[in-house]
């Protein structure tokens, strides 16, 4: 038998935090820190399927999530496969999800975050030409305001710096991909909502009123409307608190972690050593669960 490594202990310490925080919320729990894109919906797949086929524990799965975004349309497949074995899967977020990562979020059956966590406006990314993912919301914005400042001007001559630059930078089809995906994601939080986050909201907080399923619906659409107005956000990384989506404009109920010192100490057990393993090993994004590590890269 050789002597132990360091990666063993490590990996070894992480099944067992893995296990507490099952244990805390009677649940089985997967790490999801990537990038909505594929291949990771692939990944994804692989991981959950596992789990479902051993469940030690009832059908309901907690996703630690933590991604700085991707595709919408990966998202709808995560959500898939995710409700293709489980009736329940509620989100921790214990740091950041956002853009298409706060849609995959808002598409739980509860959301846990605590002070520190935030998710973002509905802002599709796209691939640039250098291989990076650019948010598609600040590309619409600095569109329609080079339209508005040549169709503003009351000589043509004055713009023409603008009306190259738009000619140039701008592609018309890419435009409306990325309007396409904005509308895609309002679609799909406004039938999630409903479905899942809603299904309990029998009567008002503070009325006691009877909530109907038009009234779910009517909330839903309002949420999506507000996280996907780019005029509001203004940025793919502004970070929207807890408090700020339970206040009066998004009033969105969400579980803040914080208050309790047993899951908040379970929570950050697991994640803070994923995040400091994966660093050390220079991981930019992994899927871990109780089987290990799905996806690493």
């Amino acid at each position: 038998m050789g002597s132990p490594k360091s990666e063993d202990l490590i990996e070894g310490a992480l099944l067992g935090f893995n296990e507490q925080l099952s244990e805390a919320m009677a649940a089985e729990v997967i790490f999801v820190g990537c990038p909505m894109t594929p291949p990771w919906d692939d990944v994804l797949r692989v991981s959950v399927e596992s789990l479902a086929e051993a469940r030690k524990l009832p059908e309901k799965l907690i996703v630690v999530l933590e991604t700085g975004g991707g595709y919408i349309e990966t998202v709808e497949r995560m959500v898939r496969v995710m409700r293709t074995h489980f009736a329940i899967v509620d989100f921790v977020v214990p740091n950041f999800a956002y853009s298409a990562g706060t849609v995959l979020a808002l598409s739980g059956d509860d959301i846990w975050m605590d002070y520190h966590s935030v998710l973002g406006p509905i802002d599709p990314q796209y691939g640039s030409p250098n291989g990076n993912y650019v948010p598609g919301m600040g590309y619409l914005a600095k569109y329609q305001e080079l339209v508005e400042k040549i169709n503003a001007a009351p000589d043509a001559s004055k713009v023409r710096a603008e009306v190259a630059f738009l000619v140039e930078k701008f592609d018309p089809a890419h435009l409306f991909r990325i309007e396409q995906a904005i509308e895609h994601s309002k679609t799909l939080l406004k039938a999630w909502l409903p479905k899942y986050k809603f299904k309990d909201w029998e009567r008002r907080t503070t009325s006691g009123a009877v909530v109907s399923a038009a009234d779910k619906q009517v909330r839903a659409n309002q949420i999506a409307e507000t996280l996907g107005d780019a005029a509001k956000w203004h940025s793919h990384g502004r970070g929207i608190t807890c408090d700020d989506l339970g206040d009066e404009e998004i009033k969105l109920k969400i579980n803040n972690y914080g208050k309790d010192a047993h899951l908040r100490t379970a929570i950050r057990n697991y994640y803070s050593l994923l995040g400091d393993y994966l660093g050390k090993r220079d991981w930019k994004a992994a899927i871990h669960t109780r089987n290990g590590f799905g996806g690493m890269q």
